[in-house]
């Protein structure tokens, strides 16, 4: 087939790359071995059909319809109604002369009218274009030289048509280049080249559709809450207490009922009457707040008959997740049923403690859930620490963790040594860029290309009971430094155990971590110890909790997410996206094994200090903790511990209890032998 193009003489061969698009899925993956080879549109690419649309101009404005776009709704001259009748659809200005219909109006066998009279011009044989007929990636190329010729062919009812006809494919076009004039394809290879780009797929957030919601309860008052209102109001009148019940709210877990007394009734009265209240009510336990902060009266906390269970999926909503506040957490509602979520950055850290099955590795996992549900992986890192190898497997590869999750006592030690550091580099980026903190930085950051923006820290450690037990020194000094001043970096601490003792979390660590969250626990002193005041050993457990962030603790109860929902949670985002891990267990491992022969090293170094001190004994005639303090100028404790290591190396004699000291095992001879030195190096 031959074609005529006017002024335009090929200087060079070229191919027209094209797509053979049986392997188009293995080039989409970019897999190994696939390249493109050809391309289905030189203008448009593989993904956009080569029609160019054109205005119908050639016929007589029609008034009811050129002009009803730009009237009102209720004043258009023709209804969307009639349009559909009419056409078949009410956007009648936008159909395509497709094959079928061009058929219809062309006819079968219609070829293109030629023009006898055109000037002559070069013609270049075997152009040819190949259609390619796979679905669903259908491409097709068309040709043509005027589009004068095929307007009385267009179909009069539609405005905007198809001015191509489909050409027949052959093999491979060759273009034969001839005379002196070039044809610029710069603009073909740019656009094949971005076509040959792989696309990025932009992260999506887990939707909220995967998450349970709790069914309608009726608003209907129980008559349990009727009956233990009058419960409380004869036990009142019993002891002679002049009040009365006034009011009731009732919660998901529990119904406070709220006492009014009258004016010279000692509030204390009430709260000796707890043990009284309790029998009579028939309650596991209760809580007492005498009087309710910011009411004039006093509250009686009462465990419902039956308890309604919070779902995560009640108390998160798309406002939730598109407040722009990206440590923002829901943790469950209060008992007026208003969800209550918590700002990370605001708390700065969170210790939360609670007795086994009490709720608190549900809290965690809303925590993190929450904060998966609002943050890209650019925005947000976790580094998760889980000495019980069990609670935080949910979590493993995503691509919001800084290492994979971290189970051993000593690897946990070295990630939050890692943690300082970022920190201290973090403040250096800081001063640098002359802002105060990590959300003035990332202002500027969008505005200045040079900065790197920073993405949130949060540190999460689900039990730190065995991470003291193991290397409580280390741990406290990251803990205490990270809970100091690493607010401002961005970086946050959220520490749970479920044995809130003085030995677990000390004074320094409680000092720097702000807010509590307790659940149940087994004793006031426990209390006392998440709190600093009584009353979470009065809790019920099951996600029952009192957070503090103020003066006064707030009672809620805790969301519930299950397994499952954190599973299709993970899932999603493992689908979305890969790993990015920041370095991995076994760098960990690298820098623990460095940690050690550095300190085989001190030892190595110090075998001189220990023959020093073992000659000095010899000399002696016996071993003594003080006399080789005052000789050697140690402390106490490096004393005792070469004292320690010549005692296992038989050099002295065991402990005897005698102000004369040890007993000395060698002779000087046989000390130089055991170290290798000679007699002489003594004369």
């Amino acid at each position: 087939m031959k074609k005529k193009i006017k002024n335009i003489v090929i200087e060079e061969k070229f191919k027209i790359p094209q797509i053979d698009l049986k392997h188009y899925d293995g080039l989409k993956k970019n897999k190994p071995g696939f390249e493109r080879t050809i391309a289905a549109s030189p203008y448009f690419g593989s993904k956009v059909k080569d029609k160019i649309l054109v205005p119908d101009t050639k016929g007589k404005v029609d008034v009811d319809k050129g002009y009803d776009a730009f009237r009102p709704k209720d004043e258009k001259h023709i209804s969307d109604e009639e349009l559909i009748a009419k056409y078949g659809t009410k956007y009648y200005d936008f159909k395509i002369l497709n094959e079928k219909k061009r058929k219809e109006v062309l006819g079968v066998n219609y070829e293109e009218p030629k023009n006898e009279e055109e000037e002559k011009v070069e013609e270049i044989d075997e152009l040819s274009f190949r259609t390619v007929k796979e679905e669903p990636y259908q491409s097709q190329i068309y040709y043509r030289d005027k589009v004068e010729e095929n307007e009385e062919y267009i179909a009069k009812e539609s405005k905007y048509v198809n001015i191509y006809d489909q050409v027949e494919p052959k093999e491979t076009p060759t273009i034969e280049t001839k005379n002196e004039v070039k044809l610029d394809l710069g603009l073909v290879d740019e656009l094949f080249e971005e076509e040959t780009k792989e696309e990025v797929k932009e992260y999506e957030l887990p939707p909220l559709s995967i998450f349970k919601h709790a069914d309608v309860s009726e608003d209907e008052v129980p008559e349990w809450i009727i009956e233990k209102k009058e419960i409380i109001n004869k036990l009142l009148q019993d002891f002679d207490i002049d009040g009365e019940v006034v009011n009731y709210v009732k919660g998901p877990a529990f119904t406070r009922y709220e006492i009014m007394l009258q004016s010279g009734v000692k509030v204390n009265k009430v709260s000796s009457l707890y043990d009284n209240f309790q029998m009579e009510l028939g309650a596991k336990s209760i809580r007492i707040l005498a009087p309710i902060p910011g009411k004039k009266t006093v509250g009686i906390e009462v465990p419902n008959d039956k308890t309604e269970t919070v779902y995560f999926g009640d108390i998160i909503n798309e406002r939730f997740v598109n407040d722009n506040k990206s440590l923002r957490v829901a943790l469950g509602k209060n008992i007026d049923g208003e969800t209550i979520y918590k700002a990370i950055d605001d708390m700065p850290h969170l210790l939360v403690g609670g007795a086994t099955k009490s709720g608190k590795s549900v809290c965690i996992n809303t925590i993190l859930i929450s904060l998966l549900v609002k943050n890209k992986p650019s925005d947000l890192k976790l580094i998760l620490i889980d000495p019980k190898k069990v609670e935080m497997s949910f979590y493993e590869e995503l691509p919001h963790l800084v290492t994979p999750v971290i189970n051993d006592p000593q690897m946990a030690s070295v990630g939050l040594k890692w943690a300082v550091d970022e920190m201290e580099r973090r403040y250096d980026d800081l001063a640098k860029a002359h802002v105060r903190n990590i959300e003035d930085y990332n202002r500027k950051a969008e505005l200045n290309q040079a900065l790197k923006p920073m993405p949130y820290i949060v540190i999460v450690i689900d039990e730190l009971a065995d991470l003291m037990m193991t290397c409580s020194s280390d741990v406290e000094d990251s803990i205490k430094r990270i809970t100091q001043k690493a607010r401002a970096a961005g970086i946050h601490l959220i520490v749970a155990t479920q044995r809130p003792s003085v030995q677990i979390v000390s004074g320094n660590i409680k000092a720097n971590i702000p807010s509590r969250i307790s659940f149940k626990v087994a004793s006031f002193v426990d209390s006392n110890t998440i709190l600093d005041e009584a009353g979470a050993e009065t809790l019920l457990g099951r996600g029952d909790m009192l957070i503090k962030d103020n003066d006064q603790p707030e009672r809620v109860q805790g969301a519930y997410i299950s397994d499952d929902e954190i599973s299709a949670v993970c899932d999603f985002i493992r689908d979305e996206c890969e790993p990015q891990y920041i370095f991995t267990h076994d760098d960990l491992k690298k820098q623990i094994e460095e940690v050690r022969e550095t300190r085989d090293l001190g030892l190595q170094e110090a075998e001189s200090t220990i023959y020093e001190v073992a000659k000095f004994c010899i000399m002696e005639g016996g071993a003594s903790i003080n006399g080789i303090q005052n000789n050697f100028g140690f402390g106490f404790n490096r004393a005792q511990r070469i004292v320690t290591l010549l005692e296992q190396r038989h050099i002295l004699g065991p402990k005897t209890g005698s102000t004369k000291g040890r007993e000395v095992l060698i002779t000087l001879s046989d000390l130089n032998n055991m170290f290798g030195k000679s007699n002489e190096e003594d004369l």
